[in-house]
């Protein structure tokens, strides 16, 4: 078993797959992040890393919607100018528990960052996606108002960077779908085994999803109805029509 580091955008089903990990023996941290009514399986103190990381360039919280280039290559930028004690500290007392899992849509944003900082090289990555409509559903629902197009653009702007940065790197991956791993668990499942060296099991699986398994994920017809009343009735608040945050200060032309 290698430790593995789940690269994904957020509300793509990663807790279930974190979830199915730590099930199967993986550490994912002494406290996790816990949401109301589930278990994110989120290292706390990673949250906490990469959120620091994040707000000095006031993208703490839009990473969630926004894709920006020049964001991320500012917090790989700080690997030179920050104290990096404390990332090393944190690899080095989640090295101790071994095998595992880190789970955090923000490390899209500053896997590079970490890249730099810690050795990356030993680690396995799993890259997740969903279906664009499921995410649309789910962005929606929770008041994260988007159109289509603009869940479409952000979710392939994420999959491509994480995808780029791998293959720069040489970094062994896999790229796993929620709904593969929901309608195809045993299929899915031994093929993180054999990339993974692990042995995890469909009780592994049951243990964090209580979903019907063996058929395709979806929305239910209320669940999509929500979703489209609160698109329309807030359709001049999406954020699709607002402006990009501005970049952080070390980012700004000097004409500025």
């Amino acid at each position: 078993m290698h430790n593995t580091i789940i690269l994904t955008s957020g509300l793509t089903g990663s807790s279930v797959l974190a979830g199915l990990l730590a099930s199967g023996g993986y550490w994912p941290g002494d406290r996790t992040y816990k949401k109301k009514d589930y278990d994110t399986f989120e290292n706390e103190d990673l949250t906490h890393l990469n959120h620091g990381l994040l707000e000095p360039s006031n993208f703490h919280s839009a990473y969630q919607t926004i894709y920006s280039p020049e964001v991320i290559d500012h917090v790989t930028s700080l690997a030179g100018t920050v104290d990096v004690a404390p990332f090393r500290d944190f690899l080095s007392r989640c090295n101790t528990h071994g095998p595992w899992v880190w789970k955090d849509p923000r490390l899209s944003v500053t896997i590079r960052f970490w890249n730099r900082v810690v050795d990356l090289s030993k680690c396995n990555f799993l890259v997740l996606t969903r279906d664009h409509f499921q995410s649309w559903v789910s962005t929606n629902s929770r008041y994260i108002v988007q159109s289509f197009r603009h869940t479409r653009e952000y979710e392939n702007a994420i999959h491509e960077s994480n995808v780029a940065f791998l293959e720069e790197n040489r970094l062994p991956y896999q790229h796993i779908t929620y709904e593969g791993l929901i309608a195809e668990p045993e299929k899915t499942i031994s093929r993180l085994n054999r990339f993974l060296s692990a042995q995890l099991t469909l009780a592994n699986l049951e243990a964090v999803y209580h979903g019907p398994l063996h058929r395709r994920p979806g929305s239910s017809l209320p669940r999509i109805t929500t979703a489209a009343l609160v698109y329309l009735k807030n359709y001049h608040e999406r954020v699709d029509s607002l402006k990009t945050p501005a970049p952080p200060p070390a980012l700004r032309s000097p004409l500025m």
